[in-house]
């Protein structure tokens, strides 16, 4: 039980300690009186929830994402009187801890994604938002062991030997190593989102509707051009290499805070048949004090979206802190010119 407390404060200690250095290292930046912005961003967050599979408990949840700043104009951009383009290149770390109800191991094959990352937005005449993103990086859980045994390492002959009694029928959940079995795979990321902006008397604004579409694409050379970190032969498989994101997010203004209902559908089409093809995640955020912090609740079912147990599927709720890397800013208006 003592371990179990212990682990809760580590994870909520990493959560805080990674938002705290980031908001330092965008604070010391001499060159700029703001925060970077980034319209299309993955939110962190800490939650502790209800809904499990079949073979783990979670207790808690952290994803403490943090954007490294490059070049970053785009409030600058936004905030001129003509229509120009804003751009950010960035480095984006995305880690995502869960502590399970275990007393040996709580935390299990944690998983890493980092990207590198450009992005553009653009104002239309009408105050809109369009913007584009590509983000091309890593992504895996840092262990070595075979997928599917605790017995053996992975690419081992040995290893390799257990795919080949892997059938449509065989019920990945059941056989994953969950310990240490290894996940690993370069990926690229494509992303196209469009903000529709209703903005108040002061040119903030007050109510928005975000649609993004996404593309992501698991591949084997790092950056498209070097040969390591790649996914491995056997698993690729199972992984499938596509998946197609789609969201839809409302926010606005109640009595001095802001709001945000969300709807996610996440499609992987190409996976093992005994892995779930379809996530889904509804949320809803408050941020009190109409600000970056948040506090949220998720239903999410379908399949699982921590590394190799995407071969999981079952429904969870969850509530607890987020952040948002796009709050709204005051926008100027475009420029009238008169005939």
């Amino acid at each position: 039980m003592r371990l179990r407390a212990s682990s809760q404060i580590l994870a909520l200690l990493i959560f805080s300690l990674l938002l705290g250095i980031n908001s330092q290292a965008q604070k010391s930046n001499a060159n700029r009186s703001f925060k970077d912005y980034y319209p299309i961003s993955e939110r962190p967050y800490l939650t502790g929830g209800f809904g499990n599979n079949d073979y783990e408990r979670i207790l808690l949840e952290a994803k403490p994402v943090v954007y490294y700043s490059v070049y970053n104009d785009i409030r600058e951009a936004l905030n001129r009187d003509t229509i120009v383009r804003g751009d950010a290149i960035y480095l984006s770390i995305q880690p995502q801890f869960r502590i399970y109800d275990e007393n040996s191991k709580p935390v299990k094959t944690p998983s890493y994604k980092a990207f590198l990352g450009f992005q553009s937005i653009i104002k239309t005449n009408n105050n809109n938002f369009l913007t584009a993103a590509l983000e091309s990086g890593h992504f895996s859980n840092g262990q070595s062991g075979s997928a599917f045994s605790e017995e053996l390492e992975d690419n081992t002959p040995e290893s390799t030997a257990l795919y080949e009694d892997i059938t449509d029928n065989t019920d990945l959940a059941a056989i994953l190593n969950r310990s240490s079995g290894n996940f690993s795979t370069n990926l690229t990321r494509l992303s196209l989102n469009y903000r529709i902006n209703k903005f108040n008397d002061e040119n903030l604004p007050e109510t928005i509707h975000s649609l993004t579409l996404t593309y992501q694409l698991y591949h084997r050379r790092f950056l498209g051009a070097f040969q390591f970190g790649g996914y491995n032969p056997e698993d690729i498989d199972i992984y499938g290499r596509h998946q197609i994101e789609a969201s839809y997010e409302f926010t606005s203004h109640l009595k001095g805070f802001r709001y945000t209902l969300g709807q996610e559908v996440f499609l992987h089409p190409d996976v093992h048949p005994s892995a779930e093809v379809f996530r889904s995640e509804t949320t809803a955020i408050v941020y009190p004090w109409d600000k970056d912090l948040g506090i949220f609740a998720k239903f999410a079912f379908g399949y699982d979206d921590y590394n190799y147990r995407f071969v999981d599927s079952f429904p969870r709720f969850s509530i607890g802190l987020t952040w948002d890397w796009f709050t709204p800013f005051v926008v100027k208006p475009n420029r009238v010119t008169n005939p």
